[in-house]
Order: C-alpha cells, then sequence, then structure tokens
C-alpha cells in the first residue's frame, strides 16, 4: 500500500478517536454506594411502603451553562427518586423493616434537589452540586417531616467532565441517604415514636 495513502488514513482514524474522546454521554450514571446496616434496629414484622417522587422543577441531574454556548442537559439514566427510594429500601430492608405495598406506615422521599451545574462567570470554570431530600414518614395517622441538604462548590482550570460531576453527586447521595437510614429522629417515627 502506498505510504501517504495510509499515512492519510491513520491521520483519519486518529481524528475519529479523538472526536468520540470528547463527546458527552447522553445520560448520567449516579450510583450512591451504600454500605451494609445494622440489622435488628426495628422490631420484627413491621411492614412499611416507601414512595418516591421528583419534586424538581428541572429533571436533568448534569447541567452547562456557559456564556456563548448552548446549554448542556444531562438526566440520570435511572429516574433520581427510583434511584434514591431503592438505595433507602436495600438499607431499611436490612435493618429489619419489611417492605410491601400496603402499610399503615409509609415512607415518602421527595427529590427536591439534585443538580451539578457548571459555570464559567470568569477564568475559571465553577462546579456546585446541590442535593436536598425531604422524608415524610405516617405512622398511623401521625406524619413527621425531615429534611437532608448537602452542597459543594469546586473551581477549575478545565471544563469538568462528567464523571468529576457524578462523583460530587455520588458523594452527596451516599452521605445524605447514610445519614437518613441512621437518623434516629426517622427510626423513631417509623416505631411510632415521637
Amino acid at each position: 500500500m502506498n505510504r501517504g495513502l495510509l499515512a492519510g488514513i491513520l491521520a483519519l482514524v486518529a481524528m475519529i478517536l479523538a472526536g468520540c474522546a470528547n463527546t458527552m454521554p447522553e445520560k448520567a450514571d449516579l450510583m450512591p454506594d451504600i454500605k451494609g446496616q445494622s440489622a435488628g434496629i426495628y422490631p420484627a414484622a413491621l411492614d412499611v411502603i416507601v414512595i418516591g417522587r421528583d419534586k424538581r422543577p428541572d429533571p436533568s441531574v448534569i447541567l452547562y451553562e456557559m456564556d456563548n454556548e448552548p446549554v448542556q442537559r444531562l438526566t440520570n439514566r435511572i429516574p433520581p427518586q427510583v434511584l434514591i427510594k431503592d438505595s433507602l429500601v436495600q438499607g431499611l430492608r436490612q435493618q429489619g423493616l419489611n417492605l410491601g405495598d400496603r402499610s399503615d406506615i409509609s415512607i415518602t422521599v421527595l427529590v427536591k434537589e439534585l443538580q451539578a451545574k457548571v459555570t464559567k462567570p470568569r477564568a475559571l470554570y465553577e462546579s456546585q452540586a446541590r442535593t436536598r431530600l425531604q422524608i415524610i414518614v405516617g405512622n398511623y395517622g401521625n406524619v413527621v417531616t425531615l429534611e437532608y441538604n448537602r452542597e459543594a462548590n469546586k473551581e477549575s482550570l478545565t471544563r469538568p467532565q462528567v464523571l468529576f460531576l457524578e462523583t460530587m453527586l455520588n458523594d452527596q447521595l451516599t452521605e445524605t441517604i447514610t445519614k437518613i437510614l441512621e437518623d434516629r429522629r426517622l427510626q423513631d417515627a417509623i416505631r411510632g415514636r415521637q
């Protein structure tokens, strides 16, 4: 094969591969890492139902919003209310609760805010991640509402990659869900103690 043609083909392949390396994924992939929970926190045969609802005004979990550039939004592969509800269900089961479709005790998880936003107001890129969850426990007519908030800010010289932003949100989700599972106020509300 002609050396010039081979060099041209190799250059074309390199350009295609370089172009692919900078593409943005279509969806974010948040996945909190919840550690195993202590068993026996709840009495045997205590049944609850867990419901997840997304109350965010914007469904994106990652947002790039820079001057003179089109806004880029990524939603999560698994809807956040499902992801968070499933993580809580897993932890509550390990703690001894029975989870089903019917019960006089309900736990509603409201996702009020979950987003990492990148802006560039000056020379540096600013990444701001916020998580705000509300837990409502209904237990035989008694209602307890709990709020959990996390926020983190980072600055960088280069544009933050999606993986970096996912890590910021995953860290917040892991901390928040762990805090919810360990919260005595939640445990008392589920047990029916005020």
